[in-house]
């Protein structure tokens, strides 16, 4: 306050005194450090909203799909072409390929299943269903369908469409299969080489056995949500060899890592599109040796905070903790032809189709 004096007497003028601006912005300071993380909480909250929204959608389609022609898709399949082999799908496809027209993506399952121009310019034409999937030349695999992002994986976006292949955030469980579970038909989940499982084959029930689950796009960062250690040795014999490669979120130095994750939607092998339900969500994944279109440890895993999202075969959508009970993860794995209970837990349960495990979503 200050007063400016003339004929007629004082006028009293009002005004902030540096005092008093400065306890001001200090009150707006502690309200933005208080407000942001719930904004960002909330932010997130949308985000894994979307991705549970878009299981729900890749459940209905496996369903629709199961209604039309009475089996699932395989992870794995496809034709075979000519030879050289790599002008032909080698049966490497991914299950999203035949989802495709059961997730509003007609048109793309239309140019893939007729075959479109290929090579690039006149004349050519390729086979039905494509090319190898790891063709980055073949223009239908570089299309991205938005249903397979996450919003909470910022990578999933982050590509060149010109010269990259279309990503995936979703993957196909083979419950808790390890060695070949590559090759394996069936797997002891739902999901496999040429494998179509029936949801009359599912013994232990729809809604305790998980269909998808989601995996992190890898960036070649070394974290072990996204990352895939090589040259593990035996982790079907013992899954702590897997869990030992890494050190908090990254992998150990001299541990050699590739990357995978997700990189192409159309390639139905695990390394690129498969979980195991083994080790729990955010854990690493290993492969027994360098050889990355072989068997392995696939972990789930996401970016919200404390597990991931499954769609389990009744369509449910549910949060699975990274808490969650694995049972004895230094036991080997049972097989996938032994029907017995799984070592690995709740986790393992809930992945295997015919392992008469009582167990329920916890």
């Amino acid at each position: 306050m200050f007063h400016r004096g003339n004929a007629a007497g004082f006028r009293v003028l009002r005004g902030f005194t540096l005092v008093e601006l400065l306890v001001v912005i200090a009150i707006i300071g502690v309200l933005v450090a208080l407000l942001l993380p719930a904004v960002q909480a909330a932010r997130e909250a949308a985000r894994r909203s979307q991705c549970t929204n878009n299981l729900k959608q890749i459940g209905l389609a496996l369903h629709n799909y199961h209604d039309v022609h009475n089996a699932l898709v395989s992870r794995t399949g496809g034709t075979q072409g000519p030879d050289p082999w790599h002008d032909s799908n080698n049966g490497q496809l991914s299950g999203f390929i035949g989802l495709l027209p059961f997730m509003e993506q007609g048109p793309l399952w239309d140019e893939i299943s007729g075959g479109v121009e290929f090579p690039p310019g006149p004349g050519g034409r390729a086979t039905p269903f494509g090319p190898a999937a790891w063709r980055t030349d073949y223009r239908p695999f570089r299309q991205q369908v938005p249903t397979l992002l996450c919003p909470s994986d910022g990578p999933g976006a982050d590509r060149n469409p010109a010269n990259t292949q279309g990503r995936s955030n979703y993957a196909f469980s083979s419950g808790d299969s390890i060695n070949n579970n590559a090759y394996d038909r069936p797997t002891r989940g739902p999901f496999g080489y040429h494998y179509y499982a029936r949801f009359a084959t599912v013994i232990d029930g729809l809604s305790n056995t998980i269909a998808m689950g989601e995996r992190v796009i890898d960036t070649a960062n070394r974290m072990v949500r996204s990352g895939t250690a090589i040259n593990v040795g035996p982790v079907h014999q013992d899954p702590t060899l897997c869990l030992a490669t890494a050190v908090g979120n990254r992998y150990r130095d001299g541990v050699t890592t590739r990357s995978e994750s997700g990189l192409t939607w159309a390639d139905g092998r695990p390394a690129w599109n498969g979980i195991s339900t083994v080790l729990p969500p955010n854990s690493p994944s290993c492969m027994a040796d360098d050889r990355s279109w072989q068997w392995g440890l696939w972990s789930a895993s996401s970016h919200h905070p404390g597990g991931v999202n499954v769609v389990m075969l009744d369509g449910s959508v549910h949060f699975i903790s990274e808490t969650i009970n694995t049972g004895r993860l230094d036991l080997p794995e049972v097989g996938r032809t032994s029907g017995l209970p799984s070592p690995y837990g709740v986790w393992g349960a809930l992945g295997s189709m015919g392992g008469g495990e009582a167990v329920q979503l916890p």
